[in-house]
């Protein structure tokens, strides 16, 4: 089984009931643009830079910037949207190659987390006019 922590639908970008669940708090103005493997646990933060570990956070979202959470333990998760079967195909635990948006978009309404230990093969970034990335998810 997936170690997807949360999914829900939503309507908004809201994801305040998530970061309450993960117990984070947004990266602070010491912490912004440094990179998530080498920030204390328990922070959250955005960037164009979903799944790689050296991705740096900042506190203010940006146009399309995804958000990411690393967890109290150091867990790290990426935050987006997704269809429904691509949610599925997340919690299922399953090898997946899914897309993923920082924000609702179309169909991509679930908010879904997906640990960073999940992802073996991405894009590098997410550049702020492209809609959604891909991401190969390995079994969980």
């Amino acid at each position: 089984m997936s170690r997807v922590i949360y999914s829900s639908t939503a309507d908004t970008i809201d994801q305040e009931p998530l970061r309450a669940a993960h117990q984070v708090r947004v990266v602070t103005d010491r912490e912004e643009g440094a990179p998530v493997h080498a920030l204390p646990g328990g922070v959250y933060g955005y960037t164009y830079s979903p799944g790689l570990p050296n991705a740096p956070l900042f506190a203010t979202r940006r146009y399309r910037a995804y958000e990411i959470h690393k967890l109290a333990g150091g867990e790290t998760f990426l935050v987006a949207f997704a269809d429904p079967e691509s949610e599925r195909q997340i919690t299922s635990g399953g090898e997946a190659s899914v897309r993923v948006h920082p924000a609702p978009a179309g169909p991509a309404t679930r908010l879904v987390t997906v640990p960073y230990s999940r992802i073996s093969q991405h894009r590098q970034y997410a550049a702020p006019n492209q809609d959604g990335f891909t991401v190969t998810l390995r079994p969980a």
